[in-house]
């Protein structure tokens, strides 16, 4: 019975759970619309095997011409001794490097410039940006001359004009800017110490020095979010603590500075003269186009959202820079990335002024001792379509950061 009972109460619960709802089912394509898919995917095979054939005509054609002329293919070229030296570089490389060496080299040197132009492009670009929607009208005008003067200028052209500044207004070595016998600039470039070695105590205290800074960010964010004064007695003495633990840290540090021999420097670290030429020009050129990005990416933020800001109380400087510049970035970072990938492609000029990059190095003097065309050229594209490619990958940032307005 009690049996019997159970059976009858799982009866009358399976009875009131609801059925499960049956799977939707595609309904069948009509003969028209299955002739059409049929013939998408023929038109695709179909260039697919026109491609295919083409770029192995291409490379029949290409091995056949280097056949007949007697020349050699391949990549084992990389291994062999380059037999000339590199004015600049950041790894250690002399006569007996391999081309493989070189290659690194020119490399190093292309993202060293296009590291450096891209953060000192962006920060000029952003101050100039701002600029034009100044109230005041002088900050305008002059800001606007200045988007509007560089910007109609050729690159190459910025790339003449600064290295003719910089030979005619730089002084000789005997003449050289002394900043107080630690740093020297001269025709030649700019002489920086370097470093010779570290002390544990140093990497302990720059280690300490970076764990503070995490925590003086912290602590800023804190003290903004709470608006009470008394909050911003903390960010200031983290910062105070980190600018402490780096100064006695670099008193710490073994340095070798530049010292005056004939008609040179010795010793130290030295930045030729035609890096600083090609990081200028990329910077002023570049500059006046993210500062068009970012004055048309403020101006796309409604101006209800300034107006609400102003209302609650918060300084038209603050209401900038909280609330319309985190909402215009999701706006500007498209195009930020477009120009970024510009200006990595623009250091190739660096070859016009004779500083060692990719270009240079690698498809100018390797090229032409190896005769390796076809391996030089496609090493170097496949380099700046993987640089331009990351790029473009890190639009997908502004996904993350966008704001949706209200």
């Amino acid at each position: 019975m009690r049996q019997q009972a159970t059976n009858q109460a799982n009866a009358g619960a399976g009875a009131q759970s609801p059925a499960p709802a049956p799977m939707k089912q595609r309904p069948p394509l009509s003969p028209e619309a299955r002739r059409r898919k049929i013939w998408t995917i023929a038109n695709q095979l179909l260039l697919i095997a026109i491609a295919v054939i083409l770029v192995a005509l291409a490379a029949r054609n290409i091995a056949l011409n280097l056949q007949a002329r007697g020349l050699t293919s391949g990549f084992d070229f990389l291994w062999r001794e380059a037999g000339f030296k590199v004015g600049f570089s950041l790894i250690a490389v002399n006569e007996s490097s391999t081309y493989g060496r070189i290659f690194f080299v020119g490399l190093l040197n292309s993202l060293l410039i296009s590291a450096l132009g891209i953060i000192a492009a962006t920060t000029l670009g952003f101050v100039v940006g701002i600029a034009q929607l100044s109230p005041g009208r002088l900050i305008r005008l002059v800001a606007r001359l200045y988007v509007d003067l560089v910007r109609n200028l050729p690159l190459l052209l910025h790339v003449l004009l600064w290295q003719t500044v910089f030979l005619n207004v730089l002084p000789r070595v005997q003449q050289a800017i002394d900043f107080g016998g630690i740093a020297f600039l001269s025709n030649r470039g700019l002489n920086l110490p370097a470093v010779v070695s570290v002390p544990p105590l140093a990497t302990t205290l720059l280690v300490a020095a970076g764990l503070t800074t995490i925590l003086a960010i912290g602590a800023a964010r804190k003290a903004r979010r709470d608006a009470v004064d008394r909050h911003l007695f903390v960010p200031l003495l983290h910062w105070a603590v980190v600018a402490g633990l780096l100064i006695v840290a670099l008193v710490i540090i073994e340095w070798q500075y530049p010292v005056q021999k004939g008609f040179n420097f010795r010793g130290g670290v030295e930045v030729v003269p035609e890096l600083l030429m090609l990081l200028a020009a990329l910077t002023v050129y570049n500059s006046s186009y993210i500062a068009e990005i970012v004055r048309a990416g403020i101006q796309s933020v409604n101006e209800g959202q300034r107006q609400a800001a102003l209302s609650l109380g918060l300084p038209d400087r603050q209401t900038t820079k909280l609330v319309i510049v985190p909402q215009a970035i999701r706006v500007m970072i498209p195009s930020l990335a477009n120009q970024y990938s510009h200006l990595i492609k623009g250091s190739a000029l660096a070859t016009v002024i004779g500083y060692p990059d990719l270009v240079s190095v690698f498809m100018g003097t390797s090229l032409n001792q190896t005769g390796r065309a076809i391996e030089i050229v496609t090493m170097t594209a496949a380099v700046y379509l993987t640089l331009t490619a990351l790029v473009s990958l890190a639009t997908s940032i502004s996904r993350r950061i966008a704001l949706v307005e209200r």
